[in-house]
């Protein structure tokens, strides 16, 4: 899911810009490390519980996404990835099918 999250990475630049422009904000040290590793996570995809397969044909996708932050920013995924709307595979992961959308679209959804 690289650059589905780039409003993180923009916070990461801003958080840097203040902290080399001001050598008293030893806090936005720590909140600069954990936007680093939040970002890593996100876009590193063995750290993640939902597979979204989307589109129809030879024009499909699957994104590999983390449900808690797909809940945390959309009310629609908050419903749609509750206990009585998924299925799951064996290994736990969360299985999501849309395909009435297509993945370019998705994609700019998820930005």
């Amino acid at each position: 899911m690289s650059g589905c999250f780039s409003p993180l990475e923009n916070l990461n630049l801003l958080i840097n810009n203040l902290i080399s422009s001001n050598n008293n904000v030893l806090p936005l040290k720590y909140i600069n490390k954990l936007i680093n590793d939040l970002t890593k996570s996100l876009s590193e995809s063995n750290f993640y519980d939902v597979e979204i397969k989307v589109g129809v044909n030879e024009n499909i996708k699957i994104f590999k996404a983390h449900s808690i932050i797909l809940e945390a920013r959309s009310s629609y995924f908050k419903v749609a990835l509750s206990n009585n709307w998924v299925e799951r595979s064996d290994n736990g992961i969360i299985l999501f099918e849309k395909e009435n959308i297509s993945p370019k679209i998705f994609e700019l959804l998820l930005m």
